[in-house]
């Protein structure tokens, strides 16, 4: 009896180190939390060049974001797709909460089917900013946007729009704007905002959409001249300048800015980072830098839940606006 009664207590406490080694073992990369995250450096892939907006975003909300997790952040730019060759590498890595996205261009590039990443292999972790357009030109060449349309409708195919990269939301609110403004315009692809400046200033290209931030220097130095934005109300900073609503072009997107990890990823690192990074907009060094790059237009931001909401609905959007471009 004895030797029964040890047997059984023996099997019961084998059972239970089995099941307690089970229990620690399941989910194991939850077990990265957020009391030791981030334990090395975390890796943010950008699919943009240095110096443009998104890596401008993706430096300065990571910067604010290292100092509130005590942790460091590595910005590897990788151009290419519209933030897909990026998008690529950074999903070969590990789902361990240690490589990011930093993009502007998912939903388009998802529905243009260029990205192979749907929402069930990388999720949000938040919306930062919610950018506006313009269509900007070479001051002393287009004084305003009815003069522009006029003119595109007066000589097809002459004047040269261009935007950054290709199939991109750049390219596609372009396109949107010729559809809608019933003119026939000569789309450029830009490599990179800088470049695309140099050529409005050199006379290679005739108009640009662009955000206001990256060309500022250039409105207030009088060499560039916005003509219209894309937006319902007219900006308190430049009251003179008309907007897409007023001349009944439904065309009010702009970039969206955004940082993304693999869905894969432990949530608690996900709640962490998305926690961190509403912490960094509320920052006075992120508010001034907001005020100062003109990103304080529209109120950017939208949590891991419901910006995840939005983009499900944008693809579908986007694939509709695709079809009709086509």
């Amino acid at each position: 009896m004895l030797k029964k009664n040890y047997l059984l207590i023996s099997m019961t406490a084998l059972l239970l180190i089995i099941m307690s080694a089970c229990s620690n073992d399941t989910g194991g990369t939850d077990d990265t939390s957020s009391e030791k995250y981030p334990e090395r450096d975390i890796e943010v892939y950008v699919g943009h060049g240095p110096g443009g907006g998104t890596d401008t975003f993706v430096r300065t909300i990571t910067e604010l974001m290292s100092e509130d997790i005590d942790g460091n952040f590595n910005i590897i730019n990788q151009e290419g797709g519209s933030g897909v060759i990026a998008m690529q590498n950074a999903m070969k890595e590990d789902a361990d909460g240690y490589t990011l996205v930093g993009d502007s261009a998912y939903a388009v590039t998802t529905a243009a089917g260029t990205n192979k990443f749907g929402l069930d292999k990388v999720k949000p972790i938040a919306r930062i900013q919610s950018d506006t357009y313009a269509l900007q030109v070479k001051k002393g060449t287009f004084e305003s946007i009815e003069e522009l349309v006029a003119y595109a409708k007066e000589n097809p195919g002459e004047v040269r729009i261009a935007a950054v990269g290709t199939m991109g939301i750049d390219e596609i609110t372009a396109r949107r704007f010729i559809k809608e403004a019933g003119v026939d315009m000569n789309y450029i692809p830009a490599e990179g905002a800088g470049n695309m400046h140099s050529d409005l200033l050199g006379g290679h290209i005739d108009v640009i959409l662009e955000e206001v931030g990256p060309t500022v220097s250039y409105i207030e130095e009088g060499e560039f001249q916005p003509l219209v934005f894309f937006a319902e109300e007219r900006l308190e900073d430049f009251p003179d300048v008309p907007t897409t609503v007023e001349n009944g072009w439904d065309l009010v997107d702009g970039v969206e800015r955004y940082l993304m990890i693999h869905a894969d990823a432990p949530q608690e690192v996900v709640d962490l980072l998305e926690e961190s990074a509403k912490k960094a907009m509320e920052t006075e060094e992120y508010k001034e830098y907001a005020a100062n790059s003109y990103l304080d237009l529209r109120d950017g931001w939208m949590g891991s839940e419901d910006f995840t909401k939005k983009l499900e609905e944008d693809i579908k959007k986007y694939e509709e606006i695709l079809a009709e471009i086509e």
